[in-house]
C-alpha cells in the first residue's frame, strides 16, 4: 500500500508540474499582439479631414516594427502623419530610445517613411541599441497618428499589413519575428448637405445620427468577442482542469485509506 501511495503522490506531483508549464502558456497565448486602426469605423464629408491612429496593444520584447496602411486615395489623400516613438518624449507612443530621428543615433529610434506611396503609408522603426542597454519595448501604445482630407464621396478600407520583430538575444543575436493580430478600420464619406446643416443649430442632432450609428454598431463586434474566442477563456478552461485534477486524487487517496483501513466490525 506504501508502495502505491508513493506512485499516487509522484503522478500528482507530474500532473501538477505539467499544468503549471501549460498556465503561462495559455497566459501568454492570451495576451498576443494586436495592431488596429482607431477608430475602426470613421466618417466625414468632403472637403474636411479626418484622424486615424494605428494602434499596438500587448506586445511582448519588441525592438523594430514595419507597418503600413492601405487606403483609396480616391477618397481620401494623407496630408499630415505623426510617429508617436521614443516613450521618453511621447508617453504614450511605443519603441524606447531617445532621440527619435530618420538618421541611426546610438541609443535612439529610427525610423523611416520613404516608401510610402499616395495610397500607402508605410512606416518602419527600430530601437538602436547601444552600451547604454536600450531595451525592447513591452506594453500598449500608438504607433502613428495619420490625418486625410477627404477628396470625394465614396468608401476607403484601412487595411494594415504589420510585421513585428523581437528584441535580439546576445552578441550577434537575429531578432525573431513577433505574430499579431491584425484589426483594419473603414472609412465612409457621409452626404454633402451634412457639412452646412452641421452649422445650423436646429439640424445638428440630425446630422450626427448617421455618423453615430456606424460607429456604435461596431463597437459591440470589437469589444464583445464570443467566450470561445475571448482571451480569458484559456486561463479559465486551465484552472478547471487544476481544479477537477486536485478533486479526483483527493478521491483516489482517500478510497486508498479506507481499503487500507477497513471498519472494526468486519
Amino acid at each position: 500500500m506504501r508502495v502505491n501511495q508513493k506512485k499516487t503522490g509522484l503522478i500528482v506531483a507530474l500532473l501538477l508540474a505539467s499544468l503549471l508549464v501549460v498556465l503561462p502558456i495559455q497566459m501568454a497565448k492570451a495576451q498576443t499582439a494586436t495592431v488596429s486602426v482607431s477608430p475602426q469605423t470613421s466618417t466625414a464629408s468632403v472637403g474636411k479631414t479626418v484622424t486615424v491612429a494605428i494602434q499596438l496593444s500587448n506586445v511582448q520584447n519588441l525592438y523594430g516594427l514595419d507597418v503600413t496602411l492601405s487606403y483609396n486615395n480616391a477618397v481620401l489623400k494623407l496630408t499630415n502623419s505623426q510617429p508617436d516613438l521614443g516613450t521618453s518624449s511621447i508617453p504614450g507612443g511605443v519603441l524606447y530610445g531617445d532621440p527619435v530621428s530618420t538618421d541611426i543615433v546610438p541609443g535612439g529610434v529610427y525610423y523611416n517613411t520613404s516608401l510610402s506611396t499616395s495610397s500607402d503609408y508605410e512606416i518602419f522603426a527600430t530601437s538602436e541599441n547601444d552600451t547604454a542597454g536600450v531595451g525592447p519595448f513591452s506594453g500598449s501604445g500608438t504607433i502613428v497618428t495619420l490625418t486625410f482630407t477627404v477628396l470625394s464621396s465614396g468608401k476607403s478600407p484601412l487595411t494594415l499589413n504589420v510585421q513585428l520583430a523581437s528584441y535580439p538575444q546576445g552578441v550577434g543575436g537575429v531578432s525573431e519575428p513577433i505574430s499579431a493580430t491584425v484589426v483594419n478600420g473603414n472609412f465612409v464619406t457621409t452626404s454633402s448637405s451634412s457639412s452646412p446643416s452641421a452649422s445650423q443649430t436646429p439640424s445638428s442632432s440630425p446630422s450626427r445620427s448617421p455618423s453615430s450609428s456606424p460607429s456604435a454598431s461596431s463597437s459591440p463586434t470589437a469589444t464583445s468577442p464570443p467566450l470561445l474566442k475571448s482571451p480569458v477563456f484559456p486561463i479559465l478552461l486551465a484552472a478547471i482542469v487544476v481544479v477537477v485534477v486536485v478533486l479526483v486524487t483527493l478521491a483516489v487517496v482517500l478510497s486508498r485509506k479506507k481499503s487500507k483501513n477497513p471498519p472494526a466490525g468486519s
